[in-house]
């Protein structure tokens, strides 16, 4: 199989097992951006507290034992992630009060960037035809204007100094990189990252094969050169409205 065909092997196999396990379904869920106190301790407690009201809801209504006991634990355990909240909420502006206390011009800007003062809401009238268009026709006029431009000039290496062929990389190597990845990803991904991470050891083998195959060859599978584009407003004060105050974010 060439470098394309095990890139596809390797999403469509992911797809399947998921498609069998965990069917994808569609929600519906209100989007907001998380608290900038909001940590991974934050999180931790949330999970618990989700995670104790679904034990609670799954208790017989019969056995009264078990439902007050799981009610307790779920009650008391939201009273603490509710104290927490607040406790890093306090913490965090004091922190901040603080580290920009001999800057008050600084202190007003964070204060209307996270009460959201001034923030342009998004613009529904543009069309992803339009912001496509508007972007093809940009890159367009870019190469149309460089067209006539010298050609770029290169150095000559040191003699002796050639690169032959890379390193071939080892399951440790990909454990150890994709173990440092966050945990975020995009549509393009198969599998979200904490799943990817939680099983790399599984799939490392077949990470490790493709990428040294890629190195070899010199060639990077065609699925890996596709991005997600998003259109982001280039600064608050722009027109909303107009497709020129935008820049295209890719998210791959």
């Amino acid at each position: 199989m060439d470098i394309d065909a095990l890139a596809q092997l390797y999403h469509d196999e992911l797809t399947t097992i998921l498609d069998r396990f965990i069917p994808m379904r569609t929600v519906r869920c209100r989007w907001r951006p998380s608290d900038p106190w909001f940590d991974e301790e934050c999180r931790t407690a949330k999970r618990d507290t989700r995670q104790l009201e679904r034990a609670a809801r799954r208790v017989d209504p019969a056995d009264a034992a078990a439902v007050a006991t799981a009610t307790a634990a779920w009650t008391t355990q939201r009273r603490a992630y509710r104290a927490l909240l607040w406790q890093k909420c306090d913490a965090f502006w004091q922190n901040k009060v603080d580290a920009e206390r001999s800057s008050p011009r600084q202190l007003w800007q964070s204060g209307d960037t996270l009460l959201g003062r001034g923030r342009v809401p998004p613009n529904d009238s543009i069309s992803a035809v339009k912001f496509h268009q508007f972007f093809e026709d940009k890159v367009t006029s870019v190469h149309a204007t460089t067209a006539d431009a010298p050609p770029p000039l290169f150095i000559l290496v040191t003699p002796g100094c050639e690169l032959l062929e890379f390193d071939a990389l080892t399951v440790d190597d990909i454990v150890a990189a994709v173990s440092k990845l966050p945990d975020k990803q995009c549509a393009s991904d198969p599998i979200p990252t904490s799943l990817l991470k939680s099983n790399i050891d599984v799939l490392a083998p077949f990470i490790v094969e493709l990428c040294n195959r890629s190195l070899s060859a010199d060639v990077v599978p065609t699925a890996f050169k596709t991005a997600y584009i998003t259109p982001v407003l280039k600064k608050s004060g722009l027109d909303s409205a107009d497709v020129k105050s935008y820049r295209p974010i890719s998210s791959t």
